[in-house]
């Protein structure tokens, strides 16, 4: 049967004999009479030893010396053959000796990728650096002039790879870059390195191309390997398919996908046994669930992932593509199970450790997930995965700030116009579960009688979350004529991946209609929600407000919320919220909007269109619209409505901003008025 080591050789050996041929034929044509004088490097006519004729040429001893090393240098054994032309230096010019040591380098490299992916150890990365090392070391050696030109760059390519197998994904960039600026293809190889160093530094529409490219140069192009961790052709494939994806090119990657599909067999051509099932396949498999994942059809994109786990059990990149899946199905208990009896067969996987590191994060575990970072460590500059857990530590370790604001006006029942703006800011983590944070409110009506009231309430507090648990208190003050000291707190516990629960009260709250503020009245309040979750598509919510106001008015409210996906695709999403609500008042005849009680039934719709992606960035814009009926004691039922239009930019994983826009109308106290707003949403680590 023939090996993929025979292949090599074979391969190896044509190389070396074209490269002979053109060595005898500039030897050859240098011997001429009248030829001029003889190359550096080249043995003088009256210095040949003994013979033979093969064809009418001399084939001498350093002929065959010649042949002897190239071909060895090309079949893989490069340094024994620099060896043994640096014994035999008058036999070879020193373009011939840098010639072959620019093949030791690229062997190198080859191993420095098999290392590092082979093991995990602290030395993973040792035998690249020492490669990157000798490339830089030949590059001082090698020669000015045109005459080394290709084999400088030759050396620089194999650079590229080197800068990103250990983590220096600028520098590989930027070479890569340089390089590219020549008409001239470059190795497979080295365009599969700039498009993972791309990917790695989050620009996927600048790593599809070099994708692209590694598919098709024909510079040593990808050939079919049955050698441990070696550069193949589906390993490209799937970073050109996750490139298409992270860019918001959905139908390319589609496309890729079927062509992927189309061309991996279910027998490997050079499988030890021929009945065996073709790895490539599997991969194929399991990006075509992972591609039901990334364009949130996430009910189907498990379904194919659990089959595939029935097939392959204990193949650790499925298990963990099936965790990676729960988690974008918001269910971290879950994910969390997964990854942790994962890790008892397979220790050393990096993928599930990382994976188990950011479930820790969003299960408030953080000492855990502390303990992955540590794990890492700085062994893995070059690992994506790794890179993306580390971001989210690095969030999770930063000042975060809070802000939402928002204004309205045309609703002279509540105020003609008001706007308020409500900031917080939380401090770095303390002791992992701990922050401080500094809370402040500022807001101002005008409440159509000629006057205005502003109300500025400032605050400090803790905030304190562990293991499913987010529990904060604060103490404030507000300004002003009503000014009060109060404190506020909550807490919310989520046990598992569908219920969570919610309480919170407030002494001295800001959410009161502004003509209360007007007439002196405060407030304090008490409030609890309960959440089922049955997955990302749908929910259930009920919750519950109680209020004293200081003029003795008690008001309580109920709300049940029913959230339902209706339509995922790539790019556009349709969602709808089922509300109703109904609250009470004692106290109805007051300065302030008090009904003794009404009810309100809406049904809000939003359709959601992603019009630019890249990686964790991306511009989402929505259009809401809700209809309804309201219904008020002693006055009768009429309907409302509202329509908003809304801007997210997600800048990072971690980082939004949020904006809109809309118009309301709505009957309250037999006036139907028609209100403007206008708001903004600002999360972003610092």
């Amino acid at each position: 049967m023939k090996t993929k080591s025979a292949s090599r050789r074979k391969h190896a050996a044509v190389k070396a004999t074209a490269l002979l041929l053109m060595l005898l034929m500039r030897d050859y044509c240098a011997a001429q009479p009248g030829a001029a004088s003889e190359a550096p490097g080249n043995v003088a006519e009256g210095t040949i030893a003994k013979g033979t004729v093969v064809q009418g040429k001399v084939v001498t001893e350093r002929d065959q010396l010649r042949e002897r090393v190239f071909e060895e240098a090309s079949a893989g054994a490069a340094q024994l053959a620099l060896q043994e032309a640096r014994a035999s230096a008058d036999a070879f010019s020193e373009h011939d000796l840098l010639q072959i040591e620019a093949l030791v380098v690229e062997t190198e490299v080859h191993w420095g990728r098999q290392q590092s992916l082979a093991t995990d150890e602290p030395d993973r990365l040792a035998q690249t650096r020492a490669a990157l090392q000798h490339i830089d070391d030949m590059l001082a050696r090698i020669p000015a002039g045109d005459g080394y030109e290709d084999l400088r760059r030759a050396v620089l390519a194999e650079r590229v790879a080197a800068l990103q197998g250990v983590g220096r994904m600028k520098e590989a960039i930027a070479l890569y870059e340089d390089l590219a600026r020549s008409p001239q293809p470059m190795p497979a190889r080295t365009y599969a390195a700039a498009g993972d160093a791309y990917t790695y530094l989050d620009e996927p529409r600048k790593a599809a191309p070099a994708y692209e490219r590694a598919l098709h140069t024909p510079v040593e192009p990808l050939t079919p390997s049955l050698e441990p961790h070696a550069l193949k052709r589906i390993d490209v494939q799937e970073g050109l398919f996750f490139a298409y994806l992270d860019a918001g090119r959905y139908e390319h990657a589609q496309q890729l996908l079927k062509s992927i599909a189309a061309s991996t067999p279910i027998r490997a051509d050079l499988a030890e046994h021929p009945e065996d099932v073709n790895e490539d396949y599997g991969r194929v498999k399991k990006l075509q669930a992972q591609y039901l994942l990334y364009t949130d059809r996430t009910r189907e994109g498990v379904a194919a992932l659990d089959k595939l786990r029935h097939e392959a059990p204990f193949d650790p990149a499925l298990i963990s593509a099936r965790a990676d899946a729960t988690l974008v199905q918001q269910r971290p208990h879950e994910a969390e199970q997964v990854y942790t009896g994962t890790l008892v067969d397979h220790p050393g996987d990096v993928e599930t450790l990382a994976g188990l590191g950011r479930t820790a994060l969003q299960l408030n575990q953080y000492d855990r997930a502390a303990q992955v970072n540590a794990t890492f460590g700085d062994r893995f500059p070059d690992n994506n995965t790794v890179k993306t857990f580390q971001h989210d530590f690095e969030a999770y370790q930063s000042p975060q700030l809070i802000v939402a604001a928002n204004g309205q006006k045309g609703n002279s029942v509540i105020a003609d116009n008001d706007w308020g703006v409500d900031t917080q800011l939380y401090s770095m983590p303390i002791a992992d579960y701990w922050r401080i944070f500094a809370h402040q409110f500022s807001g101002r009506a005008n409440t159509g009688d000629g006057n205005s009231v502003s109300r500025i309430r400032n605050g400090i507090g803790g905030d304190f979350r562990f293991h499913g648990i987010d529990a904060a208190a604060e103490v404030d003050r507000s300004t002003g004529p009503q000014a009060k000291t109060g404190g506020a707190g909550s807490l919310s516990f989520a046990p598992d991946d569908h219920w969570k629960f919610s309480a919170g009260v407030d002494s001295n709250v800001n959410t009161l209609p502004w003509k209360a503020y007007q007439a002196g009245v405060t407030g304090r309040a008490a409030t609890g929600e309960i959440r089922y979750e049955v997955d990302d598509y749908r929910y259930f919510e009920v919750g519950y407000g109680a209020s004293r106001y200081s003029d003795t008015n008690f008001n309580q409210s109920w709300v049940a919320t029913w959230y339902e996906r209706l339509i995922n695709t790539p790019s556009h999403l349709v969602a709808t919220w089922v509300e109703l609500n109904t609250s009470s008042n004692t106290l109805t005849n007051t300065a302030y909007f008090s009904p003794h009680r009404d009810l309100t039934a809406q049904l809000t719709a939003m359709y959601q269109w992603t019009s630019w992606r890249n990686a964790d960035q991306s511009l989402a814009n929505r259009a809401y619209a809700t209809v309804g009926g309201y219904r008020q004691t002693d006055i009768g039922t009429s309907m409302l409505w509202e329509v908003r239009l809304e801007q997210q930019w997600q800048f990072s994983a971690h980082a939004s901003l949020a904006y809109g826009i809309g118009v309301a109308s709505q009957r309250m106290d037999r006036t139907r008025e028609t209100s403007k707003l206008i708001y903004l949403n600002l999360n972003i680590p610092l």
